[in-house]
């Protein structure tokens, strides 16, 4: 897989609202940074997609900036709880047509307050 099939792998699960990573080429060692939690796998990362991804209303990466195997989107998504429309950036690593890392940066001070709240979905 191109290191450009795979970071749109990884998007159209996120952009599917369902959060099915089955298709998502994660390195089994994959790492994920992010400001609500981190991942040490793959086997990991995908039950928090699969959780989380129902939650996602709208997806929309904006811009896409590729240098060699790491890839910057810059993206804008809403989920269905109490928090602002957000946007962030993302950092993807490929190698031998696996995701081998993610860093996620954004604000997360509206989605931790959500989540403190119990976090339910709007009605």
């Amino acid at each position: 897989m191109t290191v450009q099939e795979a970071v749109d792998a990884y998007y159209a699960a996120w952009a599917s609202g369902t959060g099915d990573f089955s298709g998502v080429p994660l390195a089994d060692d994959f790492v994920f940074r992010g400001p609500v939690a981190d991942f040490e796998s793959g086997d990991r990362y995908r039950p928090m997609a699969a959780q989380a991804g129902p939650l996602v209303t709208r997806f929309a990466v904006r811009h896409q900036f590729v240098d060699g195997t790491r890839v910057c989107s810059v993206i804008d998504w809403e989920m269905n709880l109490p928090v602002p429309p957000m946007t962030s950036a993302e950092i993807l690593e490929i190698g031998d047509g696996m995701i081998v890392r993610g860093e996620l940066i954004y604000d997360a001070e509206p989605l931790r307050s959500a989540m403190a709240q119990g976090g339910r979905p709007e009605a």
